[in-house]
């Protein structure tokens, strides 16, 4: 696959690029919108994974979120004393523990899925709502894509010549 931009794909509109530049301003976006909230854009990035992977382990939640797992374990530290998570020992692994959401994240947790609703609708303005369906359905591939193992061996052969 050719990364080279074209005269009718400027620089910019590559994948790779226009991906970044659209997370990043997601990300901007939503701390604008939570900047008064008592968390970091971070902590409310970790708080909503655990609401949406309850019981996932810490080593899985620095995977979601590449970072590692030390960095992890210390703003799972914060979010507990706070009361917004919960750690409970993995049913199997004795060494692991699974996170949760505690109850008093959920005023929290309510208030931060109003402001990424506002900041998707922002997002999505301008876009039918097929056309922002095609959108999702079309990064879900990519993101398939690029989850279903390592690269294949024929495409390293390929990029070795």
């Amino acid at each position: 696959m050719n990364s080279t931009p074209t005269p009718e794909e400027p620089e910019e509109m590559t994948l790779g690029i226009l991906m970044a530049d659209v997370l990043r301003l997601l990300r901007q976006d939503f701390a604008s919108r939570t900047r008064s909230m008592p968390l970091s854009p971070a902590l409310h990035r970790l708080l909503i994974y655990v609401q949406r992977r309850p019981g996932c382990r810490q080593v899985e939640l620095a995977e979601f979120l590449d970072i590692t797992p030390v960095t992890v374990g210390r703003m799972i530290d914060r979010l507990e004393r706070q009361n917004l998570v919960r750690r409970e020992n993995h049913p199997v692994d004795r060494r692991a523990t699974c996170v949760y959401v505690a109850e008093g994240a959920a005023a929290l947790l309510s208030k931060l899925t109003a402001k990424a609703n506002e900041t998707r609708q922002r997002a999505f303005e301008g876009l039918s709502v097929p056309q922002r369906r095609d959108l999702l359905a079309s990064l879900k591939i990519v993101r398939s894509n690029l989850t279903a193992g390592s690269i294949r061996p024929a495409d390293a052969a390929r990029d070795a010549s």
